[in-house]
């Protein structure tokens, strides 16, 4: 039986390793190997007057669509904080991130949430949904206690 991800902190760990990376040193099959056939990935942001917009893509289109936005730079996605509810077969992880240029350790960019559905299907966990948004006025992330009470349910 495969080990890869048999565990909700392996596949969290490869979404944020997948993306990361100086230029050009992201792990796209990394990527390919954690979405289910049937990912989506929706990127979100506010216009500059105010709208909300959202992007979403298969696995395919969100490659396509980060490879121009990440040329040339190193950047890095480290999660900070982790709030985890299961149900069965079914997560959501609320992950809080600081992206970064130049390393784990360089100048922050920004900082937002990712919201991960996995699924889990009796040997290991796929992403199948996950959508962002960045801090911004009027919108933080939550403090170190909201991450503390873990939900889970049977494995």
């Amino acid at each position: 039986m495969d080990k890869e991800f048999t565990t909700i902190d392996d596949i969290i760990k490869a979404l944020y390793t997948a993306v990361s990376g100086p230029p050009g040193g992201q792990d796209w099959e990394l990527e390919r190997r954690i979405c289910h056939a049937d990912a989506r990935l929706v990127r979100t942001r506010v216009s500059e007057n105010g709208t909300p917009l959202a992007w979403s893509y298969d696995t395919e289109g969100f490659i396509e669509a980060t490879v121009p936005l990440l040329e040339g730079r190193s950047f890095y996605e480290i999660e900070t904080d982790r709030r985890t509810f299961r149900f069965g077969n079914v997560a959501q992880v609320f992950s809080a991130y600081e992206a970064r240029e130049g390393g784990p350790d360089g100048e922050l960019l920004f900082r937002g949430m990712n919201f991960v559905h996995l699924f889990w299907d009796g040997a290991r966990w796929w992403i199948m949904h996950v959508i962002w948004d960045n801090e911004r006025e009027g919108v933080t992330l939550p403090g170190p206690a909201w991450y503390a009470d873990e939900g889970t349910g049977t494995p």
